[in-house]
């Protein structure tokens, strides 16, 4: 019963729950970036004697969609993802109501020359990033995985790439992670014990670097497949 309420009621235990879902998303967004970077390879990167048959970005694409729909450990690391992110999220809805609560006054000056407008805005953020995922999911997951109304995964993201208003959907979207990233990263190692100054400011830039790199890789996926 205790370690269900320090699970669930306190404060500490909550940014616990935040920052141990939000690593795991962090690790989808990983093994997600690997596959969808396979779009924007060369079909001279894919020699058929090495790839068993599988001769350009068409074939391998949808290939690495069959699997990860029909491998069975696959799905139930995306429920579990799926999980994640509720939990994440309504954390999040949770902790935000509290802190303002806990500010008293509406007319309370808070100091906040010291933060970045990022991790002020941390909520608006998160909802940029909650729609850009209610869309996306809408686009790919659903049609595909849920519907089963497409079948050519490639071709499908290929189309919607086209559509010069959904890459700039994308490119929002992306945009709101990596700052989303930035902030988390920081915050999910203080609220899991890591204090040090100089561990801290090594996890802020290490933070910095990755969030750039995965907002960078993401972006550029959607601007080359609509100038392809």
């Amino acid at each position: 019963m205790a370690v269900k309420k320090g699970l669930f009621k306190t404060s500490v235990g909550r940014k616990n729950l935040m920052a141990v879902t939000g690593l795991f998303i962090i690790f989808f967004l990983i093994i997600h970036l690997v596959g969808n970077l396979i779009l924007i390879l060369p079909d001279s990167f894919f020699p058929v004697e090495f790839w068993g048959g599988v001769e350009n970005v068409h074939n391998m694409y949808n290939a690495y969609s069959h699997f990860l729909v029909s491998f069975w450990p696959v799905t139930l690391v995306a429920w579990v993802l799926y999980a994640a992110i509720m939990i994440h999220v309504i954390d999040a809805i949770i902790i935000t109501l509290q802190n303002n609560k806990s500010r008293g006054e509406k007319y309370q000056v808070t100091d906040n020359s010291t933060s970045n407008w990022y991790s002020r805005n941390m909520g608006i953020l998160g909802t940029i990033i909650g729609v850009f995922i209610v869309i996306h999911m809408a686009q790919f997951w659903l049609k595909y995985k849920v519907l089963g109304t497409e079948h050519d995964l490639y071709e499908l993201v290929f189309a919607i790439f086209k559509v010069r208003w959904f890459v700039l959907i994308y490119e929002i979207g992306i945009i709101a992670l990596g700052f989303h990233l930035i902030h988390g990263i920081e915050s999910a190692h203080r609220s899991l014990g890591i204090y040090p100054k100089k561990v801290m400011n090594i996890i802020k830039y290490v933070a910095l670097c990755f969030s750039l790199v995965m907002a960078i890789l993401y972006a550029i996926i959607p601007i080359i497949l609509y100038l392809k």
